[in-house]
């Protein structure tokens, strides 16, 4: 029975009608307005005008779709058919093309795409300072030697040990500034652009590959943690690589029952420096192995080379077997538990936290996939299932998906280990999907370039003017203070200084950096802590006190026992870090 489509229509049209009045009633005043994300990020302050502009705009945008929906039932299905048929036109005649061959025009526009990408990636890389996670990495890295890194580093923590390991070297060979330690991490940004070019390309055309690339080049996310001295950016990398090579493998085992040693090799190994990166890496490799033995599951010849790959894989993760059951067993109390509005936060972080954005974007999602509905189901494109799960559009689909849906359901029944910085895993399908969206409109070539334009040319605005990504402090700023107190040291000298940080060598980096032979005396920020400060002062018997805190905030109680016992001379506010000098009372008549 042929499905009714002028009704399958309406209701399209009503579905995106009613999101785009919620989006103006409650969610673009909800996500718009200036706040404190869970990452830590300070987000740009909407003006009044900017967020009524946008809530008059799409409620307009929702009553004409209303309309359209009510009056001319048929109007979605007429336009998605056309699109559809297109569609699946263009995608019979890739099959004849061969996708490795790129014109000079399009080696060219990926040339420009990559420098941009880079440039976005290496300027500024020591303007911010490093914040608190950042000098947990060069903690945790800056060990004699690798043994101290696994046992002082790594293993109180919960991370596996493969960044760690890196960044060894890194300081060890080549130095500790700011820009050194987030080298690795900005390579890894620029090379990820190619290798999102070639994942486009080998699930589509050049085309969608080099939107996605411009996408990853200029986006926020991406240049963000490409700038940041954390194991992200090599995340995104090597998911890229690892899931390229995993398509290679079940495409070739698939239509030619042998494995291919090329893409076998490649897996294998980029999914064993994945799996040592990051436990979310291990996740996505878990993922995608239960995808395969499902997908070969009746196959048993084809079946056993699958299980020969992943027991390849376990037999080089064992040496880290006890520590991970170590770290498995820790609690994260700082991570918060998911609520019913954490996708579309998701959604934000992988697109310029702007919730505009994110509207424009499931829109193009949802009219991608209602064109797949119509070729499935009208145009009988997918004649079997095994066809359909090997589609690039479903595939993509369970990638963004599954992930955040896995980590969701864990978080919410067991601990909580929900946070989107790791779900970057699946940032890929979010792009290309996204790309397969723009070039499902199939537009000329020349149309299609002044689009992808606008597209950049937007996100870099944003990026630049709207979120003053290079202009604006956006991390812990403890080199600032630290630098405050250095220059003030010198005025107000005979001082003690006490810190508060989750290690009081997250400041003494900073002294270091700044040539001085001072570093914190003690930490100390909790109620508990005043007799540790009151002895230290009664011994040292200092003429100034200062107090930094970076990261943490000090107990109420503990500052109001500063503030009672001793004389304020100055504070200092910085973005994520703050600094209070006092005076001794013994001292109190120099004042």
């Amino acid at each position: 029975m042929q499905p009714k489509w002028p009704r399958i229509s309406a209701f399209a049209g009503i579905i995106i009608a009613i999101f785009m009045i919620l989006v103006s009633i409650y969610f673009t005043p909800h996500f718009i307005e200036s706040h404190i994300s869970p990452d830590g990020i300070i987000e740009k302050s909407e003006t009044i005008l900017i967020i009524n502009g946008c809530r008059l705009l799409t409620a307009i945008i929702g009553i004409l779709t209303l309309l359209v929906s009510i009056i001319r039932p048929n109007f979605f299905y007429s336009v998605t058919n056309v699109l559809a048929q297109r569609s699946l036109k263009e995608r019979t005649e890739q099959i004849t093309l061969k996708k490795s061959h790129f014109s000079n025009k399009v080696i060219s526009l990926l040339c420009c795409i990559i420098i941009l990408g880079c440039f976005l990636r290496f300027y500024g890389l020591d303007n911010q300072s490093l914040w608190n996670d950042e000098l947990a990495s060069q903690f945790k890295s800056n060990q004699t030697n690798l043994s101290e890194v696994i046992n002082i580093g790594v293993r109180h923590d919960v991370h596996p040990p493969g960044y760690h390991i890196l960044l060894y070297f890194v300081e060890k060979y080549i130095g500790d500034s700011e820009s050194v330690l987030r080298l690795p991490s900005a390579i890894s940004g620029a090379l990820s652009i190619f290798i999102i070019f070639l994942l486009g390309v080998r699930l589509y055309s050049y085309k969608e590959g080099l939107i996605a690339s411009m996408l990853i080049a200029v986006s926020w996310c991406p240049i963000f943690y490409s700038q940041e001295a954390r194991s992200y950016s090599l995340l995104l990398l090597f998911s890229l690589l690892a899931t390229y090579f995993w398509i290679l493998l079940i495409k070739a085992l698939d239509e030619e029952s042998k494995l291919s040693c090329y893409s076998t090799v490649g897996y294998i190994i980029f999914s064993i420096i994945l799996c040592y990166l990051h436990y979310f890496g291990l996740y996505l490799i878990g993922l995608q192995g239960l995808a395969a033995l499902l997908f070969f599951i009746l196959k048993r010849k084809k079946l056993i080379p699958i299980i020969f790959v992943y027991f390849i894989i376990v037999t080089f993760y064992v040496p880290w077997l006890p520590i991970f059951w170590e770290h498995l067993h820790k609690a994260t109390i700082h991570i918060t538990q998911p609520t019913t509005v954490t996708f579309i936060h998701y959604l934000k972080f992988l697109f310029n936290r702007s919730f505009v954005l994110v509207s424009i974007v499931l829109i193009l999602f949802f009219l991608l996939f209602y064109v797949n509905l119509i070729i499935f189901i009208k145009l009988r494109k997918y004649r079997t299932t095994r066809a359909l799960v090997l589609s690039a559009d479903l595939f993509l689909l369970l990638w963004l998906v599954i992930p955040f849906a896995g980590v969701f359901i864990e978080s919410i029944l067991s601990v909580s280990v929900f946070t989107t910085r790791n779900l970057i895993i699946s940032l890929p399908a979010a792009y290309l999907l996204l790309s397969r969206s723009i070039t499902q409109f199939h537009f000329s070539s020349r149309k299609l370039a002044t689009v992808s334009i606008v597209i950049a040319c937007f996100l870099l605005f944003h990026l630049i003017y709207v979120m003053n990504y290079y202009s604006k402090a956006h991390k812990g700023q403890f080199r600032e203070a630290v630098s405050y107190i250095v220059e003030k040291d010198r005025v107000y000298k005979d001082s003690l200084i006490i810190g508060w940080a989750w290690n009081k060598s997250f400041f003494d980096y900073y002294f270091q950096r700044n040539c001085s032979n001072r570093r914190v005396d003690i930490l100390a920020g909790r109620e508990n802590d005043i007799s540790l400060l009151a002895n230290a002062i009664r011994l040292k018997s200092p003429k100034y006190i200062w107090y930094v805190s970076g990261h943490r905030v000090p107990d109420i109680g503990f500052i109001n026992f500063l503030n009672k016992e001793l004389a304020l001379v100055v504070q200092k506010q910085f973005v994520g870090a703050k600094v209070w000098l006092y005076k001794n009372k013994v001292f109190y008549e120099d004042i």
